[in-house]
């Protein structure tokens, strides 16, 4: 009477062996590939492990130092860099006013001379009047009002802003 074959082919090495099979992949091994399969899975569960733990020291990390997130170092080169634009805008607006300060000052520098050559030739001929020395006064307000307060410029701010506006936007809702 021959003897019944309680054999089976391994996955592993493809021979007709006694073989056990792995409920996770649903595969037969013989034993010597089944300690084999089970210490590939340990060394997968180790990785997965592993990686647990860097995961967890990470988020360790961030919570000690938020400062540190790859967004806020977004948002810090977002602030140098529209710092950087308002600086270049102020340094242009500056160049801007004190070319025209140049030019503005030697056109009240010609009426003052002017005036300066009036009053000298009045106080040399030694004939003048009231309506002279009103005209005179007046000539002198008027040019240092014209010295501290310019009528043909100002400073204005736009209302278009020329650097990106920038927000946390969040798709998540947190519960407390």
């Amino acid at each position: 009477m021959a003897m019944a074959s309680n054999k089976t082919q391994c996955f592993t090495c493809n021979k007709e062996k006694i073989t056990y099979p792995c409920k996770g992949c649903s595969k037969e091994f013989c034993l010597t590939h089944l300690t084999e399969h089970q210490q590939n899975l340990n060394e997968e569960l180790n990785h997965i492990i592993n990686d647990y733990d860097q995961f967890k020291q990470t988020i360790n990390e961030q919570k000690q130092n938020p400062q540190d997130h790859l967004l806020i170092e977004q948002i810090n080169r977002w602030e140098t860099s529209s710092i950087e634009l308002i600086r270049q805008k102020a340094q242009e607006c500056r160049k801007s006013l004190i070319k025209y300060s140049q030019r503005f000052i030697k056109d009240i520098e010609i009426k003052f001379n002017y005036l300066s050559e009036q009053i000298k030739h009045i106080h040399s001929e030694n004939e003048f009047n009231e309506i002279d020395l009103n005209y005179l006064t007046n000539q002198l307000i008027e040019i240092t009002d014209e010295l501290n307060n310019p009528t043909d410029i100002s400073i204005k701010e736009g209302s278009q802003s020329f650097i990106n506006e920038i927000s946390v936007i969040s798709s998540n809702i947190f519960s407390n």
